[in-house]
């Protein structure tokens, strides 16, 4: 479907950027016999197995660079983050500037060279690539290698002005290298010269009143915060005081960081706040905007490793150097407390974020449930029941959606013949429609379309960038064949208001084909609700907890500890059999 940022009114996504993984998604949909679904999931595979070469390429530079400790640390770290195995399989341009981030900090982890300028050519060409392909603000993530490059082991003004021209140089061969194919890949797509980069960075920082990220909802200073807490717990605040206490560390034990240069150990320091830049600057530039989204801080996913492995490093120096004042001599002795600390400080975060994995999955898996269902069983059972003959322009299939639209996983789980439909809701703002085409042939009953697709050239009445709602896109429910809806029975009033009934209710006109539970979150203890254990776990958890001082047991959210609350997502069929083989027939 189109979104207002695909009309060529404002072209402010690239279709370069949809066209790279389009390529995989048709090898696999000739592998696949066209099975949407296996084609949504092999292409997420793809994308964890890039990540994977990415981060390798990560960890390599890592120990090259910071020493194998830091470099195994840093690793580990990423197999066992919740927000890396989040973010590491999503098709989003954020998790594909993530992946550049990466392999931008292969090279920038190095020394800076006073004789080559590869360093920084590629470093500069991997940040511009995420920035000018998928999204152009992960391009601050390269700022402190820039910096560095310039005030870092700079001693003769001849050498500077060498720096500076390298910068220059780099800046501008990389940017034509990208640029140039990506404005031809959308001219051929947009049928106008549009740069895209530039379109999204004019309409989020220069779009005026009523324009811009913040009219999609603001959040306040903290959701960062607690978002990387819920993705990397304990591993999050390491990383917060990760420079904190490297500055420490040079106090008390300034062998700690040791360097190959002749600089001295000042610029061993200095090179390694350099690279513990980075987290810092992304989570201040994104704190102070108002507008705040998970996807936000995937780039800064792996600088929080890196900076939570430093940080660990530096603790078990901490302790080493606490061992050694207690005389603990016996290096044997040292050396498996320090193993057993740095081990349990990995297994311990490990174990949290698989049970903030678990959670995810348990509480929040209904929908692709539901449309996994909907794909293989529900329409092929009803096609052949009835021998219906469908397709997508005289004789669809309507599946309607209302207030949970935003749940929608995405036209991979829709079978060929079904078309997603909007029900009003409580939702005032935008939503998308389906592109204009004219292009179509049905070929062995399987929905084509010809490469270059008219849709995303013509411009269609009806979006606006200002998220105000367009009326043409609701559709009649007495036209719905199928209604997906979730019914939270603690947090909606038992009667219906005008916009969003309550369609489960209605038994002379829906009957129920799968419900699921869903996880009513707002009415759910909040600790409960973001990590899965057990309800014995939570049980003796409880009674544990109860022994404690009667200021941490009277809070609400410990009383309500172990407690969640659950609704039913729901795939329901029209009732009225024969005014839908009517419509169908």
């Amino acid at each position: 479907m189109q979104t207002w940022e695909y009309s060529p009114i404002y072209a402010i996504r690239s279709w370069a950027y949809i066209r790279l993984h389009a390529i995989v998604g048709n090898v696999f949909s000739s592998l696949f016999n066209h099975d949407k679904i296996k084609v949504f999931y092999a292409i997420r595979v793809i994308f964890a197995v890039i990540c994977s070469i990415c981060e390798m390429l990560f960890y390599l530079s890592a120990v090259k660079n910071l020493g194998p400790r830091v470099g195994r640390y840093l690793i580990f770290t990423m197999l066992i983050s919740a927000g890396m195995w989040n973010a590491s399989a999503a098709y989003l341009p954020s998790t594909f500037a993530m992946y550049t981030t990466m392999i931008a900090f292969f090279y920038a982890l190095n020394p800076v060279s006073t004789t080559s300028g590869r360093r920084i050519y590629l470093t500069i060409f991997w940040v511009g690539l995420g920035s000018l392909l998928a999204w152009p603000f992960s391009a601050a993530a390269g700022i402190p290698a820039a910096i560095e490059e310039l005030v870092l082991r700079t001693a003769a003004l001849r050498n500077r002005f060498e720096r500076i021209k390298r910068l220059i140089i780099g800046f501008i061969v990389s940017t034509c290298m990208i640029l140039i194919p990506l404005v031809i890949v959308d001219y051929y797509y947009y049928k106008k010269i549009t740069v895209v980069p530039l379109n999204i960075v004019i309409y989020n920082v220069f779009g005026g009143k009523d324009r811009g990220p913040d009219i999609y909802g603001t959040e306040p200073w903290n959701f960062y915060v607690i978002n990387g807490f819920l993705n990397f717990n304990f591993l999050f605040i390491m990383a917060l005081i990760s420079i904190p206490g490297l500055i420490l560390t040079s106090v008390i034990d300034p062998g700690r960081i040791s360097s190959k240069s002749t600089a001295g150990p000042i610029y061993a320091y200095l090179y390694l706040i350099f690279r513990l830049l980075p987290f810092y600057l992304w989570l201040f530039i994104f704190i102070i905007q108002p507008h705040k989204e998970e996807r936000f801080l995937f780039v800064a996913y792996p600088l929080i490793c890196l900076n939570s492995a430093v940080a660990i490093f530096l603790i078990r120096g901490w302790f080493d150097r606490l061992m050694s004042f207690r005389q603990m001599h016996i290096t044997n002795a040292r050396r498996y407390c320090m193993k057993s600390l740095t081990a349990a400080i990995i297994i311990f975060c490990g174990a949290i974020s698989l049970a903030r994995v678990s959670a995810l999955y348990v509480h929040y898996s209904a929908p692709m449930t539901i449309f996994k269902h909907f794909y293989y069983e529900e329409i092929p059972s009803q096609i052949a029941a009835r021998q219906l003959q469908v397709d997508l322009i005289n004789n669809p299939i309507n599946l309607c959606i209302g207030k949970e639209w935003y749940r929608f996983p995405s036209h991979y789980f829709l079978p060929d013949g079904v078309r997603l439909r909007f029900l009003k809701s409580d939702f005032n703002g935008q939503l998308p429609k389906y592109f204009m085409e004219k292009t179509y042939i049905d070929f062995d009953n399987k929905t084509k379309f010809s490469t270059e697709r008219e849709g995303t050239w013509l411009v269609q009445e009806g979006f606006n960038d200002r998220n105000l709602e367009e009326m043409d896109r609701y559709f009649n429910v007495t036209q719905c064949d199928y209604i997906i809806d979730l019914e939270l029975n603690y947090t909606r009033s038992a009667l219906d208001n005008n916009n969003e009934q309550k369609y489960i209710t209605q038994t002379d006109q829906w009957s129920e084909v799968i419900c699921k539970p869903f996880l009513d979150a707002e009415n759910s203890n909040r600790i409960t609700r973001a990590l899965y254990l057990p309800p014995i776990v939570w049980q003796k958890l409880k009674r544990f907890i109860s022994y404690l001082p009667l200021r941490l047991t009277d809070s609400e959210t410990i009383k309500t500890l172990g407690n969640l609350k659950w609704g039913d997502y729901c795939l329901l069929r029209r009732k009225d059999e024969t005014e839908m083989i009517s419509i169908k027939v």
